[in-house]
């Protein structure tokens, strides 16, 4: 893995754990207590999670294995009948340390994308290619329209603030 995938990948979990108001490696080091506490029904769920592509594969897993002894019958119908409701109070609890959702359209082009842009363009303008045709070059060498390159040019000041 390249170098700046991994660092992105970090990055993105980090981040994704700070909106929810958690630490990443606090939560990975309670990882292997979860792990733990459900492993002896990890390969059962991950059986019937490859198996139930619909009910006719399902039906078919379950009729080739063995019957459960009375004591995991109970176990597994309890755990069936609890499971929506642990997630239910679970996802609400989570959803509600979220954070509301930025609302718009992604951006397409990222801050350093932009930044990269503005510095070709402005090489491009200082070499005397007329303005409109270097933001068109940009556009299509990133492969976006015209006017997200000019939403970017536009925006150039604000790194020069950002930068003093």
């Amino acid at each position: 893995m390249r170098r700046e995938v991994c660092d992105q990948l970090i990055s993105e979990c980090e981040q994704s754990f700070q909106r929810m108001g958690a630490d990443f490696y606090e939560v990975m080091k309670r990882g292997p207590e979860v792990v733990e506490k459900w492993k002896r029904y990890a390969p059962l769920f991950q059986q019937l999670w490859s198996n139930a592509r619909n009910r006719e594969d399902l039906t078919a897993f379950l009729i080739a294995g063995p019957d459960p002894s009375p004591e995991e019958w109970e176990t597994v119908l309890i755990l069936i009948r609890t499971v929506p409701y642990l997630l239910r109070n679970y996802l609400q609890d989570a959803a509600k340390s979220l954070p509301p959702s930025p609302g718009g359209r992604p951006r397409e082009l990222t801050p350093e994308q932009s930044k990269e842009i503005c510095l070709q363009i402005g090489q491009l303008y200082g070499l005397g290619v007329d303005l409109p045709d270097a933001q068109k070059r940009m556009a299509q060498r990133y492969n976006v329209s015209q006017r997200t390159i000019q939403r970017a040019w536009q925006q150039r000041a604000k790194w020069n603030s950002d930068s003093i």
